[in-house]
């Protein structure tokens, strides 16, 4: 299982409202300092909500950026 220690120096976090198309990068050190290091990722997903519809969706796209960031490619329309 992948907690978010495991994603903090290669991976950013996106959430995604699927209902309003509505995307929020979350920043994990400010996660790891509220949920602890070892919170499992897949745990997460339950706590999400749209602060723009109030919406739990769930969607939370994980987007490996590699260790100097240089490799992200992600792009949602």
């Amino acid at each position: 299982m992948q907690t978010l220690a495991d994603l903090k120096d290669s991976f950013h976090l996106y959430a995604v409202c699927v209902t309003c198309k509505r995307m929020k990068s979350l920043t994990i050190v400010k996660l790891m300092d509220a949920l602890g290091a070892d919170y499992p990722v897949t745990r997460l997903r339950d706590r999400l909500r749209c602060k723009q519809c109030y919406r739990r969706t769930g969607d939370l796209r994980i987007v490996y950026v590699g260790p100097d960031a240089n490799a992200a490619g992600f792009h949602y329309r």
